[in-house]
């Protein structure tokens, strides 16, 4: 096997620059979603204001990003986690459990808190769903669909339509309950979620003594 002569070029990943401060780089995003959530609107959202509230210098960003749009989408990618995992021993607890979280996370969490300051900016919207929300929402589609093959649901049940059903009324009521202080004890207790689940499921849950 051949050396490479002293005088070779190594070949480097690493692009011309200082290196990357993993600290100050989340100390960026933090910031933007920290002016977001105050209610700075996106489109008035100046990388000036962020780097001033993280503490770093506007060369700092500029290295990073190269301009406030390349910042929000690495805000984005920054929030997503995977949801929580349902017991999986009964169709309607596992509803409930999601329901719950979907719930909780949208009133309480960074990244749920974000998602009526998107409503206007569709590109950044639509990547929110697509990456934050989205498994999420998959995850109670993975519940209704596996309570069609067992059977714990009726054959007939439109799995789309069920996940539509649950899904949109917690969004909808989350977003119109930002406009005033705080958000209703029923969305972070759980009682929404269980009155939600029950009424989606009333007709289309199969009784267990039917099973038999």
């Amino acid at each position: 096997m051949c050396s490479a002569g002293a005088g070779a070029a190594v070949p480097s990943s690493r692009a011309p620059g200082r290196p990357r401060s993993e600290r100050a780089s989340q100390a960026i995003l933090r910031a933007a979603v920290d002016l977001l959530l105050e209610g700075v609107p996106v489109e008035a959202l100046s990388t000036e204001a962020v780097v001033a509230r993280a503490g770093v210098g506007k060369a700092t960003l500029y290295r990073r990003w190269p301009n406030k749009e390349a910042v929000l989408r690495d805000v984005l990618e920054s929030l997503t986690e995977a949801p929580v995992r349902p017991p999986g021993a009964d169709l309607r607890e596992d509803l409930v459990v999601l329901v719950h979280e979907l719930c909780r996370w949208l009133v309480e969490s960074r990244s749920g808190r974000l998602l009526p300051r998107l409503l206007g900016t569709p590109e950044l919207y639509a990547r929110y769903v697509h990456l934050v929300i989205e498994p999420r929402v998959s995850a109670i589609r993975d519940v209704l669909c596996a309570g069609v093959r067992t059977g714990a649901l009726a054959p007939h049940s439109q799995t789309e339509m069920l996940l539509t059903m649950l899904t949109g009324p917690v969004l909808s009521r989350v977003v119109l309950c930002s406009a005033v202080p705080g958000s209703p004890d029923d969305l972070r207790d759980g009682r929404f979620a269980a009155r939600l689940v029950d009424h989606v499921l009333a007709g289309h849950v199969i009784a267990r003594n039917q099973l038999s």
